[in-house]
């Protein structure tokens, strides 16, 4: 009997990812580790985010003050830091073998993330890539999304 490859699918969005494993045609899909991955610090808010007020300086032509707005929206800096460490703990199973296959599931912003990060390992094994936030869907939904996503 042929040895039928190993998938690990990742649904992601920039606050919640679901890690599974199984193999075609998805209908036995269990989460690898636990299945739920969260960030460190789950903030759904940029206002959770930082500090409560701005910083402020002075301005050079007068004594007013102003606040000083951040190099880059803290929400997104947040999620930027929770895909690299998905795509870390995947390069690091990817190298040690415990997948052949992966599949990404997430919305296009977080897909883009994701893939910037992604090691050399995982992105050899990485089939399919889905620009959907697939997170929440149920499991007997999520087998017949997967199976047209990679021509079956």
């Amino acid at each position: 009997m042929p040895h039928l490859p190993t998938y690990w699918v990742l649904l992601a969005d920039g606050h919640h990812a679901r890690l599974l494993e199984g193999a075609r045609p998805f209908d036995k899909l269990h989460g690898v580790d636990g299945g739920v991955i969260e960030p460190e610090q789950a903030h759904h808010f940029a206002r959770e985010i930082g500090s409560d007020h701005p910083g402020r300086s002075y301005s050079s032509a007068d004594d007013r003050r102003s606040a000083i707005e951040p190099k880059q929206d803290p929400q997104k800096a947040e999620e930027r830091r929770f895909a690299e460490v998905l795509a870390q703990r995947l390069d690091a199973a990817a190298r040690e073998g415990r997948y052949d296959r992966l599949i990404i599931a997430a919305p296009p912003a977080m897909l883009g993330e994701i893939r910037t990060v992604l090691g050399a390992s995982a992105r050899a094994k990485l089939t399919n890539a889905i620009d959907r936030d697939l997170v929440k869907l149920p499991a007997d939904e999520l087998s017949k999304v997967l199976l047209t996503a990679i021509g079956f």
